[in-house]
């Protein structure tokens, strides 16, 4: 407990806002665990939303980058907003053929930002509309040159309305971020076909966002039991790892922070490569690989292998049937098949519901994270 004498004690209470604790059974945690859940049922009709009532504003703001021209696009985002910008990445170079960064706002506003001018888009994204790392970003990027845009849940928020352009993502946010994250997406990505040049990957890729919000809801369906019984096996787990490569790891990054979030357990994302330059996973740790298409199959494969070996409760996200894969994991995810330009909007509510049925396992078991002590709060 804070010191009320200590000088960084309203500092500190300011960063520890968020009432929920990692204690089982804990009232706020459970509390927003229930509206989470009930707001990854909706991200069909949220995504469908957003790009029918965006879509006047939508127009004008790319008819305007039209007119600028650019050379590269920054998103700058923290936490889910990063990994949005993380997975519409490949969509925008894809239609562009100009590079698309996805950038932690914290890191692009204090250094990596300097390679931007006036020939860069920099978007940022923030479900409260005013969070101090993007606005710092965005503001740095303006004082570069750059054309600069604001994403938010909120209305009239300063992201909104301060900087060049806005567009509003029409998604609730009382549990942790589900629709207000794939409906994002979404935007980002018909900006990207707006602003691209006509061209077959964007027929390819305008037809399938057509489709994006029945696939959204129809993943949530399709995997809603399978992940229940993911989560169930491997509900003593206290650290989870999950691993993709391209698009696939910000669906495993999404993944990673819905299970910290829901649940009081350490879980952390790898780029599917990177998980084979570490001693990574340990005897009872639980992993899941994220390999829907065929490009990064073989070194999933490779990650099956290695993690079954080692001890590892290896679990596949898969989007077709792979006898090679399933004989050397505990379980897979089956997700509707998808390009790779939209792959991360129509699974990301696959572990969604992983996350949520982890964290209703986990209470029903009694289980905190370990250590952690019962806190008393003023």
């Amino acid at each position: 407990m804070a010191d009320s004498q200590d000088p960084y004690a309203e500092r500190l209470r300011a960063l520890r806002a968020e009432p929920s604790r990692d204690v089982a059974g804990d009232p706020a945690r459970l509390r927003r665990v229930g509206f989470t859940r009930d707001e990854m049922a909706g991200q069909g009709a949220a995504i469908t939303a957003t790009l029918e009532v965006e879509a006047p504003a939508l127009a004008a703001l790319a008819a305007r980058i039209r007119d600028r021209g650019f050379d590269h696009v920054a998103i700058a985002g923290c936490g889910d907003s990063w990994f949005v910008g993380m997975g519409v990445r490949h969509a925008y170079e894809t239609l562009t053929g100009r590079p698309c960064l996805a950038v932690q706002a914290l890191d692009y506003a204090t250094y990596d930002h300097v390679g931007t001018g006036p020939g860069g888009i920099v978007i940022g994204l923030s479900a409260g509309g005013n969070t101090p790392a993007v606005m710092a970003a965005l503001r740095t990027a303006r004082a570069r040159g750059a054309l600069t845009v604001g994403v938010s849940n909120t209305a009239n928020s300063a992201i909104l309305t301060e900087f060049d352009g806005g567009l509003q993502v029409h998604a609730t946010r009382r549990g942790w971020p589900t629709q207000s994250s794939t409906a994002a997406m979404a935007l980002l990505v018909k900006l990207g076909l707006a602003i691209a040049p006509s061209s077959p990957q964007q027929t390819q890729i305008a037809a399938a966002l057509a489709l994006a919000p029945a696939l959204a809801d129809a993943t949530l369906a399709q995997c809603d039991g399978a992940a229940a019984q993911a989560a169930r096996a491997i509900a003593d787990a206290t650290t989870v790892f999950f691993a993709g490569a391209g698009p696939h790891y910000a669906t495993a990054c999404f993944a990673a922070a819905k299970l910290r979030e829901l649940s009081p357990v350490h879980a952390a994302a790898f780029p599917l490569e990177e998980l084979h330059h570490y001693r990574l996973p340990k005897a009872g740790d639980a992993l899941f690989v994220v390999a829907p298409d065929a490009a990064s199959r073989e070194r999933a494969l490779d990650t099956a292998l290695v993690g079954a070996t080692e001890g590892a409760r290896v679990y596949a996200l898969l989007s077709a049937p792979d006898r090679e894969i399933e004989a050397r994991v505990a379980g897979t995810i089956q997700v509707p098949a998808a390009a790779a330009s939209l792959a991360t909007i129509v699974h990301t509510p696959a572990i969604h519901a992983l996350a949520y049925h982890f964290a209703m396992a986990r209470d029903a078991l009694g289980l905190g994270y370990p250590g952690r002590r019962t806190e008393v709060r003023t």
